[in-house]
């Protein structure tokens, strides 16, 4: 076990109010606010320290000693606070080091960091954020109610101190280990330490180092750094190679839902409306050049609506301003999502009324009408547009059964190709964890027992068994 070069120390009172943890959060609210502003200094100063560190190699001395003292600030608030609950004692207003408070932070060594340190940190940090977040409670069950193991422990250890008076010392001990665990991955991530280890420390002092066995030298710390690299990098990657895959489902199920002239159909959506007509506007299409011109079978739009009150149908596209221009006064209804498969509509002020016979207007782009099922058909071009669905007559009381569909060339080649990039991805990222993970593990296998048995004694040769007569 290596000497870890940042001390978290914490010594609990030896006896604790039972009540006093229940008002806590207002007590500390002044240092609350002293620490909103001694963490936007520290990040900041972290980022000159970044700069520091890649340009001259050198973590300016000033800036180490100000950011030590914000975590030291830190760590006694939490150790009296909602962190911990380990001491009544009201934390002083200082970034120095208090030696006879009951939490302590010390620093006992450091050294430069390498100069390409700042440029990964965070991504050499990952593990262990994904694992503190868990025990913080970054994650959430299916209510949404956040899933804390640290805030589980302090709870029970808050009962107990209120209904017994005792703090019980395991759970001290174990909150005490995961606050350690968090200051070290702070400490490094503004580069004030090496690597922390992935180790739960617990108890109120930092654990001594144990000696390493005499017939095994210890390996070079810098040389971990690839197998670390290795491992963090292939987990990441399996992030692409997982969205890649889901990309490669989606393209390939689009394809299989093409009919024979490229179109792929929506759900059939129930309207109803007391008004005049139903729409659909703001519906803005851009760079249609681009994409009709270099993709076959692409630039389609169909609306097909058929009339459920037996009234004639109505279904028109044009541009947005002209729409306006048209139900100028006229209360209609657009349509602004679904809800499990229900339109949601929103009322546009005006009268309830009819509106002029639709298929006479000369703005329409496209347009189709009749007394069955109707379908309209466009090629999309650039602008802002709007569709209506009405009666033929213009009256109000518009019940229809309406499905889109919109045209999208053959997407095998491009499902096949995501498909082939998330192997290749998905290999190297296991590739990866495997090379990291073996590297760390050969680091870290004990040597083999010494020849002759445990104390590398060879034991003496047994006489040879005489020959029986």
């Amino acid at each position: 076990m290596n000497r870890y070069p940042v001390r978290v120390e914490a010594h609990p009172d030896p006896r604790l109010s039972r009540w006093l943890w229940l008002v806590k959060w207002l007590l500390l609210i002044p240092h609350y606010i002293v620490l909103l502003v001694l963490w936007t200094g520290l990040v900041v100063l972290t980022l000159v320290a970044y700069l520091a560190v890649l340009v001259t190699g050198r973590y300016p001395e000033p800036v180490r000693a100000y950011n030590m003292g914000v975590l030291r600030w830190t760590w006694r608030v939490g150790y009296y606070g909602y962190q911990a609950l380990g001491t009544d004692t009201y934390p002083p207003f200082t970034l120095a080091d208090v030696p006879d408070y009951p939490a302590r932070l010390r620093l006992e060594s450091h050294e430069q960091p390498k100069r390409w340190l700042p440029l990964v940190a965070w991504l050499f940090a990952f593990p262990h954020l994904v694992i503190l977040g868990a025990l913080a409670g970054a994650a959430t069950r299916r209510d949404g109610a956040p899933v804390s193991v640290i805030a589980a422990v302090l709870l029970v250890a808050a009962l107990a101190l209120l209904f017994t008076g005792h703090y019980p010392r395991g759970l001290h001990d174990l909150l005490v280990g995961m606050a350690r665990w968090g200051l070290r991955v702070m400490a490094y991530l503004i580069l004030l330490t090496p690597y922390p280890p992935f180790r739960l420390d617990q108890g109120e002092a930092e654990p001594e180092p144990s000696p390493d066995p005499p017939d095994r030298a210890p390996s070079p710390a810098a040389s971990a750094g690839g197998y670390v690299f290795a491992l963090v990098a292939g987990v990441l990657l399996l992030a692409p190679a997982a969205g890649l895959g889901v990309g490669d489902g989606v393209l390939l199920g689009l394809d299989a839902a093409r009919d024979r002239a490229g179109y792929v159909t929506s759900p059939t959506l129930a309207l109803s409306t007391s008004t005049a007509a139903i729409t659909a506007e703001n519906l803005t299409i851009t760079d249609t050049d681009l994409w009709t011109r270099d993709v076959a079978d692409v630039g389609g739009l169909r609306v097909t609506a058929r009339s459920a009150n037996g009234q004639d149908i109505f279904v028109g596209i044009a541009s947005q301003s002209a729409v306006d221009g048209w139900l100028a006064g006229t209360a209609h209804d657009e349509m602004t999502g679904l809800v499990s498969g229900t339109a949601r509509y929103e009322r546009a002020p005006g009268v309830t009324r009819a509106v002029s016979d639709p298929a006479t207007q000369s703005f329409w782009v496209a347009t189709a009408s009749g007394s069955d099922e109707v379908t309209m058909r466009w090629d999309v071009t650039d602008g802002r547009y709007a569709v209506v669905v009405a009666n033929a007559d213009g009256s109000p009381g518009v019940v229809a059964n309406v499905h889109g569909a919109i045209q999208v060339p053959d997407l095998t080649a491009i499902g096949a190709g995501l498909l082939a990039a998330g192997i290749m991805i998905g290999l190297l990222s296991v590739g990866l964890i495997v090379l990291g993970g073996v590297g760390l593990g050969r680091r870290h296998t004990p040597p083999p027992p010494p020849v002759g048995g445990p104390g590398g004694r060879v034991p003496e040769q047994l006489p040879p068994v005489p020959a029986s007569n």
